[in-house]
């Protein structure tokens, strides 16, 4: 009797809780509550947002070596304010060093020949050169003589004509050797021919040009600051090779007494943007703490978008348009070098007859935009379809 009751109560409760699971499991779960507030326009207007990134007055400056070589020292640490022409790091120059003494020797050898040529003559130069022409002369005077004697004989047929002819010969080198002693001694006297001081100097100015191209170099292996600024990142070391490319600079440096936020303006953004506009920027998480900006310059390239904020609705592919805004001196909290921000700015009124909102394409791509389009920035789509021109 009992089972002819029990067995359907046991059916239709199965039936009930099958039901309310398959409810139960229809219904969507509550959304969860973030871990932190997401940052919220700050006004009800239509605006523009950014994410930023906070960079030091004149850029954040990457600095490298001009010449490869070991970091022998390293003069300066994080947080040091350093002035322009301060030495920052040094490579090993000692090759460098020795090629210097190397030709600063050709040098003092060439400055020696040159003084040597504008010098001359020696005053010891002088007494040998009349010596030999005395010698000439009286080597002359002995050849005219004999040869005097031998014409006579051979005028008298007692001497032999190849005799007569010797002698005639040895006359007249003898009178050559002395007009070459002559031209000697007045060369000595006159001193070194012009163009071979040129010549010599031109040594000399090569060889100290060969110094100073070596000094230059010697002056590149230690790199100095090339504007004042504070080190803000220090990746070199003592014995660190240090190579013309890197994948991170050696030292980075920026100008920290005033700060700017370079912006990424998304390229479907642009035609509201006005340079003008008002603009705020808030720390990453907290909009609470909220900096007016100052509108500085824009770079005017479109370029594709580096910095990702992470969200999902981030596409790779897009490319921004880079703004810069300087922060206030007097901040409520401290802001860094690097740190990121949300950035808003007011966008700018559609001109008359200009529809700037996104909608679908219009079927013809010729026809005027209708006077309806033309909207107030924020303004809602009209019901039942949407804007088109």
């Amino acid at each position: 009797m009992m089972t002819r009751y029990l067995l359907p109560l046991v059916a239709v409760i199965g039936v009930t809780f099958a039901i309310y699971t398959v409810v139960q499991a229809r219904q969507s779960a509550a959304p969860s509550k973030p871990v932190v507030t997401p940052p919220s326009r700050p006004t009800t207007e239509r605006t523009l947002a950014g994410s930023g990134l906070v960079e030091a007055r004149r850029e954040n400056v990457p600095i490298g070596v001009n010449v490869p070589g070991v970091v022998t020292g390293v003069f300066v640490k994080k947080g040091d304010l350093v002035k322009k022409g301060d030495p920052l790091f040094r490579v090993d120059d000692r090759d460098l060093r020795a090629m210097i003494r190397v030709r600063e020797a050709d040098l003092a050898s060439a400055r020696a020949t040159y003084h040597k040529l504008k010098a001359a003559p020696r005053p010891e130069d002088v007494p040998p050169a009349e010596a030999a022409v005395e010698e000439a002369k009286a080597r002359l005077n002995d050849a005219e003589a004999a040869m005097g004697r031998t014409e006579r004989l051979y005028n008298r047929q007692m001497a032999a004509a190849s005799d007569f002819d010797k002698d005639r010969f040895t006359y007249s080198a003898s009178k050559a050797a002395l007009a070459k002693a002559i031209a000697e001694l007045e060369r000595i006297k006159k001193g070194t021919w012009k163009e071979d001081l040129d010549v010599a100097m031109a040594a000399v100015d090569m060889a100290q040009s060969q110094i100073d191209s070596l000094k230059i170099n010697l002056d590149r292996l230690t790199v100095n600051a090339p504007t004042d600024g504070e080190i803000l990142q220090l990746n070199v070391r003592p014995g660190q090779f240090a190579a013309m490319t890197w994948k991170e600079p050696m030292i980075v440096l920026g100008d920290v007494q005033r700060l700017h936020v370079r912006v990424d303006l998304d390229e479907n953004d642009l035609p509201w943007f006005e340079k003008n506009a008002k603009a705020i920027a808030t720390l990453k998480g907290r909009p609470g703490v909220r900096f007016p900006l100052k509108f500085e310059y824009v770079e005017p390239y479109v370029v594709p978008k580096q910095s990702l904020t992470g969200y999902n609705s981030e596409r790779v592919d897009t490319r921004v348009l880079q703004v810069v805004y300087s922060l206030p001196d007097e901040r409520p909290v401290d802001v860094y070098v690097g740190q990121q921000m949300d950035v808003y700015l007011k966008a700018a009124e559609a001109k008359k007859g200009v529809n700037l909102d996104s909608g679908g394409p219009s079927k013809d791509p010729f026809a005027e935009p209708s006077e309806k389009g033309a909207e107030k920035p924020g303004a809602e789509p009209s019901k039942g379809g949407s804007n088109r021109g």
